[in-house]
């Protein structure tokens, strides 16, 4: 009869590396983990949990660009505090209306006022024979549940032009 010693189960989301079960994992671990199980469970949670899109079912919100060509604007508030209950990620802009033509880059900010954290950016063009409204990819690392989403905008143009966009998500 072979010996198997008792290896001790780690803790959920264990950052010890002592015994082979803790680089495994333990089978409770999620997205906040470093272990094998935690990024497979966070590979499988990403690739079958459903897209959802910020605002649902209302209109996009408003970003509104400085009137000096590629100064980002003020800060507008995109998904408030506490409206995503779950660890969330994004994966596409929606820019449902860009009146005004121009070049544009948008920047999307984590964080709570006066602690924002940028999450990436994206570039987009409206010339006079193009309709912009489209849907740009994003990807952003795992936000907090709970977490404020905000933005600026800077564009190549001298108008205060204002943007409504929506936001496509992941939970985890």
């Amino acid at each position: 009869m072979s010996y198997v010693p008792n290896v001790p189960v780690p803790a959920q989301n264990s950052a010890a590396n002592a015994f082979q079960s803790e680089v495994v994992g333990n089978k409770t671990d999620d997205e906040n983990g470093n272990s094998a199980y935690s990024r497979g469970f966070k590979t499988d949670t990403h690739a079958h949990s459903a897209a959802k899109v910020y605002p649902t079912l209302a209109a996009g919100a408003n970003v509104t660009k400085s009137a000096t060509p590629w100064t980002l604007g003020a800060f507008a508030v995109i998904v408030p505090t506490n409206t995503i209950a779950d660890p969330f990620d994004i994966h596409g802009l929606n820019f449902d209306s860009v009146p005004d033509n121009g070049t544009y880059e948008i920047v999307l900010y984590a964080g709570p006022d006066a602690s924002e954290v940028e999450i990436g950016r994206v570039r987009f063009t409206r010339t006079a024979a193009t309709d912009i409204e489209l849907e740009s990819p994003f990807m952003s690392p795992i936000n907090a549940a709970n977490a404020q989403i905000k933005a600026k905008l800077a564009g190549s143009n001298a108008s205060a032009t204002v943007v409504a966009i929506s936001l496509r998500y992941h939970i985890y």
